[in-house]
């Protein structure tokens, strides 16, 4: 469509509304003028959907490709309904026959472009567009399938609008939504706002309002699967012909009341405020002097409220008795369970756990005959039942939230299905500790220990390291079985119960069907479910001995988040006779220090009074002073004391006192050498520390050289800590023309082994050679057979103002690609910033790193001093940065 075409075409809407919004809202028809309006919209969409076609056929070759039959254009929502209100969202989605097609993809694009043009820029509309492929429908949430139910077709094959129905149909939980809507309108109902006799009255989501006949539609045609509820309903018996009209009757008024709303307001307007309702009296040619007429208006408004919710509630009520076919061997009839057929549990004892998982999802009871048949076939489960698919999946069902498994695994408990399932666990089950610490018994505390976990996992919403740590737990499965056997090992009291538990859990693992991983993070979480509290308890946490310790038993972040969770739900359930609060402290304390160590965090980030923090870095700069002669640190004691006063506190707080002695011998070299590099390995030969100390580019990526030298040379960055010295670079003894000196220093490593000497040699001149001699970055990479450029999309990408005094802290989460440190330094060098201090976390294959930045041309312009991004241009900035790691040439 060229650019005359939609002048005309956004000139056409345009008009076209604005005769319609000069309607008389004291003399008109609502429901005629919401069907003009849907006409008006209908007509400009079906023209760009045509436009859209032309405009790819001429630009691609479509001779082979799908015809406009490849393509469904659908109104979904209150537009799918024809209930446009005048300023409500214009809801609209695509629908292609084949997904990844290049001829579908430039019709939709083009579209997607033209409706920004005529109806979000042009005609200022709030347009609600979505690209819904068939394959997305079973993983869209409840509103976008219930925008669906009333989808209509504007352009293209109405079949495929029968294909996202089916689709619905087939993979839409129906049992599940109607319990969740029958809730969500309870709650509704006993909220003063949105009450059905509230005085200002919400017409679109109060009770008895436009909301409720929606939601009637909604519920019916999931459950009953029918393009027709309202009949189908009455065909069925569970409303009667003057139930449907009086819904109908009560839709049309509501409807024609908020239009007269929305035109009365000129905007948006759900809630009919006090001082509309004698307007809106007359408008409606309700008489009477004083608020006499507004009266009367609301007690109508009631009335068909009142009718509107009769129906629902009748309507909800006749759906939830029943029978809800559940999965083919159980069905639902007034909200208890029962077998479809009388002996499907004897017949197939592996469904003995499926009862129990439906119950735990839908929370029904069970009928009393189904009792007596789960009870008489408990000994018909044997190692073949126990290893049945349906068995494993309907228990793996049980352990998918942590705020319920407890309830669940306690029904399976009480009727005596759990000890057969797991005969390891029975004999947990009836075994009274030795420990007289316990007040239940072995197997009775694993599952109360469970029930806690539960608790702390309703905790993570009031407390943000509870849930820093659960965001932490890849698998939540793994954490659960592991609480419910981390004593599983007492069967066996010759041994230590942890050891013995380790394979045992391993075992029951396996016998779930498990992969070897999982099995094994079982056993690893069984095995040292007791190494948090006791090395809390027993030993020296200030000593680094003591965090390798915990270290050398939990290798990854993910294992020590649920060691922690499992740690803290064991110690709780015991009881404070045990556990402490000071234990749970110290406990919390070694945990903090651990991971810290694990991620490299900077240690002062954990106060929060940055006075504080300067403080204590004084105290550690003064101490320095005193002791760094230990370490045979050749300083006069001036050159001391003024090296000493400009570490910055992140450094001095975060460095072991051996390696500023000997990074403050090598400020004291910078003024003679200009770029200084020094190697260290550690103890185990595992990594080698780098320390580069040199003057500050004058413009912002020194570390983006320093990762792109790393990458050229295929070395991998583990760690990094960045400091720069403000103002360090003036003084005439060092002599930096941008004023400021860097101490980096960085943890490498090569296939999981520090450096060779051939390696470091090779580093050192790469280095000089970038950060010396001019050479470019690009041409190292070249050199060295690495691509020049790689597009990063991160998963995550945030920037925080309230995490740092002096820093905006921009975090980054994606794919742990080689080069990854290089491409990001990259990018945020490009946007302007100066990184200051990198925080790099990684496992299994995903990295979180986060950058303390300052916006360089701010400081400028702020007199040398630094500056945060300002609150209003981090939006900006990420989007930038983004646009940088994605599309790296551009």
């Amino acid at each position: 469509m060229i650019a005359t075409e939609v002048q005309a075409l956004r000139a056409f809407v345009v008009e076209g509304r604005d005769k319609l919004l000069a309607a008389n809202p004291h003399n008109f028809q609502g429901r005629a003028w919401l069907n003009e309006y849907s006409a008006l919209m209908d007509e400009t969409l079906q023209r760009i959907y045509h436009a859209a076609w032309e405009a790819a056929r001429s630009t691609h070759d479509f001779s082979h490709g799908p015809d406009e039959s490849g393509l469904a254009l659908l109104a979904i929502g209150g537009y799918g309904r024809s209930d446009l209100c005048p300023h409500s969202d214009i809801d609209i989605a695509f629908v292609p026959a084949e997904e990844e097609n290049i001829l579908l993809d430039a019709v939709i694009k083009e579209a997607f472009r033209l409706i920004v043009a005529v109806l979000i820029d042009g005609a200022k509309l709030d347009v609600g567009y979505a690209y819904r492929p068939l394959s997305d429908i079973e993983h869209l949430d409840p509103t976008g399938k219930s925008a669906l139910l009333e989808a209509r077709v504007l352009a293209g094959p109405e079949t495929l609008l029968w294909r996202v129905r089916g689709e619905l149909h087939r993979t839409w939980d129906a049992v599940a939504f109607l319990l969740d809507i029958a809730r969500e309108r309870h709650e509704v109902a006993s909220r003063i706002p949105l009450s059905l006799y509230a005085v200002e009255p919400n017409l679109k989501d109060g009770a008895g309002a436009l909301r409720d006949i929606h939601t009637i539609i909604w519920v019916t045609g999931a459950m009953l699967k029918t393009e027709a509820p309202l009949r189908e309903l009455e065909w069925r018996g569970l409303i009667t012909g003057a139930d449907i009209a009086q819904i109908q009757i009560a839709r049309e008024w509501f409807l024609k009341l908020r239009v007269w709303m929305h035109l009365t307001a000129k905007r948006k307007t759900d809630v009919l405020r006090v001082e509309m309702q004698d307007d809106c009296a007359r408008a409606f040619a309700f008489t009477g002097a004083g608020p006499l007429a507004s009266q009367r208006l609301l007690r109508e408004y009631y009335q068909h409220g009142e009718r509107v919710s009769r129906v629902l509630e009748k309507v909800l009520r006749q759906l939830l008795a029943g029978p809800l076919a559940l999965d083919g061997h159980f069905v639902a009839t007034n909200r208890r369970l029962h077998q479809a057929h009388p002996n499907a549990i004897a017949n197939h004892p592996e469904l003995i756990l499926s009862p129990f998982a439906l119950a735990h999802k839908y929370g029904f009871s069970f009928d009393p005959d189904l009792d007596r048949a789960i009870e008489n076939a408990l000994p018909l489960i044997g190692d073949e039942t126990r290893t049945h698919p349906i068995m494993r999946a309907s228990f793996r069902a049980l352990l998918q939230a942590p705020d319920t498994a407890g309830k669940a695994l306690t029904h399976l408990r009480a009727r005596g299905v759990l000890g057969r399932f797991i005969p390891e666990f029975e004999r947990i089950l009836h075994l009274a500790p030795g420990d007289p610490s316990h007040q239940l018994t072995v197997g009775e505390h694993s599952i109360y220990a469970v029930r806690i976990l539960g608790e702390i996992w309703n905790e993570r919403g009031d407390r943000e390291e509870l849930f820093n740590i659960w965001n932490g737990v890849d698998d939540r499965e793994v954490l659960l079985l592991a609480t419910l056997l981390h004593d599983v090992g007492k069967i066996e009291p010759q041994t230590e119960h942890s050891i013995s538990g380790e394979r045992i859990s391993r075992d029951i693992a396996a016998r779930l069907g498990w992969n070897h991983e999982r099995c094994e993070r079982v056993a690893l979480l069984v095995r040292w479910h007791l190494l948090l509290p006791r090395t809390a308890r027993l030993r020296d946490l200030s000593s680094p001995g003591t965090i390798r310790r915990v270290m050398q038993s939990v290798t990854d972040v993910s294992t020590l988040k649920m060691l922690y969770l499992l740690s803290l739900a064991d110690t709780r359930a015991v009881g404070e006779r045990t556990y402490s609060q000071l234990d749970l402290e110290a406990m919390r304390e070694l945990y903090e220090k651990v991971l810290l160590a694990m991620t490299r965090e900077e240690t002062a980030e954990t106060l929060t009074d940055g006075e504080k923090r300067e403080q204590l870095a004084q105290r550690e700069r003064e101490a320095l002073r005193r002791e760094v002669r230990r370490y045979d640190v050749s300083l006069d004691e001036s050159t001391l004391a003024r090296l000493c006063e400009d570490l910055p506190a992140s450094y001095v707080l975060n460095t072991p006192l051996p390696t500023i002695a000997s990074h403050l011998q090598l400020l004291d070299q910078l003024p003679n050498e200009g770029l200084l590099i020094d190697f260290s390995d550690d103890e185990r030969g595992l990594l080698t520390e780098l320390t580069i100390v040199t003057c500050d580019d004058e413009q912002p990526g020194l570390l983006s050289k320093i990762c792109g030298v790393m990458h050229a040379l295929s070395v991998e960055i583990l760690t990094a800590q960045v400091h720069t010295l403000r103002g360090l670079g003036k003084r005439n003894d060092v002599g930096c023309g941008a004023g400021d000196v860097v101490l980096d220093r960085l943890q490498l490593g090569v296939n999981g082994r520090a450096l060779s000497e051939a390696k470091r040699a090779r580093l050192a001149s790469s280095l000089r050679a970038v950060l010396c001699d001019g050479k470019n970055v690009e041409e190292l990479l070249r050199e060295n057979g690495k691509a020049e450029s790689q597009s990063v999309v991160p998963d995550r990408i945030s920037a925080r103002n309230d995490l740092s005094d002096e820093h905006t802290v921009i975090t980054i989460v994606c794919d742990n690609v080689p080069g990854l440190m290089y491409f990001l330094t990259r990018g945020l060098s490009q946007i302007g910033l100066d990184i200051h201090t990198a925080k790099i976390t990684s496992w299994s294959g995903r990295a979180e790193d986060a950058f303390y930045v300052t916006c360089r041309n701010i400081r400028e312009e702020n007199g040398g001093e630094d500056q945060k991004i300002k609150d209003e241009s981090i939006g900006k900035a990420l989007s930038l940065l983004r646009d940088k790691l994605q599309k790296p040439d551009s």
